[in-house]
């Protein structure tokens, strides 16, 4: 049997999600007893580790940080290969934009400059998105983000490969 390797799940959330409620979220979320898990501003890592012996490993490893433009959050969360097995890339996505009523967008597997948005219904959109000066601004979507009336409607992003 191969085991999964070890993975991380990265995007973003248009909530700021308090620390204390993305700590309840990925604890259940993952079926994580509570010293499996590190959350922490990803400005304050070291701090927040400085009492933690440096053989201890977490399951799961999650730093944040504010984003600006569309997205109010980035959040990077490093888990070993079992949780994968337990919850996948765009399952973990649907779950967190349900539980926090947010869009996240992700990827992994879409063309260069395109990803996945993934709304708090569980629908699936392909979007187009440009970075500039730590800002994060959608500027087409294959379907209506709801909050963002101003983006793009462009149903051909799904034919770019």
């Amino acid at each position: 049997m191969t085991e999964t390797r070890a993975t991380g799940y990265d995007g973003l959330s248009s909530r700021l999600v308090p620390e204390d409620e993305l700590r309840e979220f990925l604890l259940d979320c993952f079926g994580i007893a509570e010293h499996e898990l590190f959350v922490g501003h990803a400005d304050r890592v070291a701090e927040d580790l400085r009492d933690v012996p440096q053989d201890v490993v977490f399951a799961a490893f999650c730093t944040y940080h504010q984003a600006h433009g569309h997205f109010a959050m980035h959040f990077d969360v490093g888990i070993e290969g079992r949780l994968a097995d337990r919850v996948g890339r765009g399952e973990f996505a649907a779950r967190f934009a349900a539980h926090f009523g947010a869009y996240v967008l992700h990827g992994t597997t879409e063309p260069p400059g395109l990803w996945t948005v993934t709304l708090a219904d569980g629908s699936r959109l392909r979007a187009a998105m440009e970075e500039e000066d730590d800002r994060s601004v959608l500027h087409a979507a294959t379907a209506p983000i709801p909050g963002l009336p101003e983006i793009r409607v462009d149903e051909g992003l799904w034919r770019i490969r």
